[in-house]
């Protein structure tokens, strides 16, 4: 992808600060792979992560994320990523998030295949979209979701 550097680390990982300082990681830094699936490496505040659980931002800068909907560090209630690592806050609280490309992300067990999907009331599941609610929507649903937990195949809007 022109522009963006390649990924070079698994994105599944997570970083203490000394960790992250030593391999060179920014806040905010936007990576590329093959696929063209674009990555943003981050602070988690206020809740762990599961695999899966969308994220809203938590800085004005940006680069610290929440997947509490509505309490918390969150600043808005628009979607800026995809966490694709497990992340305990109090262990190693830096990560990659998703920010375009297909994604498995947690789901509300409404979605079906075709929706257009926002952040959902629960922290870190993401539900369909209703009428007046377009200005939020950060992808679309490629398949139903289900299992245990509720996941579905996201094709994310890449809004950077």
């Amino acid at each position: 992808m022109a522009g963006l550097n390649k990924i070079t680390e698994a994105v599944t990982e997570t970083y203490t600060d000394a960790q992250r300082l030593a391999l060179g990681n920014q806040l905010g830094e936007l990576r590329a792979d093959l696929n063209g699936n674009i990555y943003e490496f981050v602070l988690v505040v206020d809740l762990d992560l599961v695999v899966g659980d969308v994220v809203y931002p938590a800085a004005v800068t940006g680069t610290s994320v929440t997947s509490d909907y509505t309490g918390g560090s969150g600043l808005t209630i628009r979607v800026k990523g995809v966490a694709i690592a497990a992340v305990d806050i109090s262990a190693a609280p830096y990560c990659w998030i998703q920010r375009a490309g297909v994604v498995s992300t947690l789901g509300d067990g409404s979605v079906a295949a075709g929706d257009p999907v926002i952040g959902h009331t629960v922290n870190g599941a993401a539900d369909t979209m209703a009428a007046g609610e377009e200005h939020l929507v950060f992808g679309f649903a490629l398949a139903a979701d289900t299992g245990s937990p509720t996941v579905f195949a996201c094709q994310l809007t890449g809004t950077l």
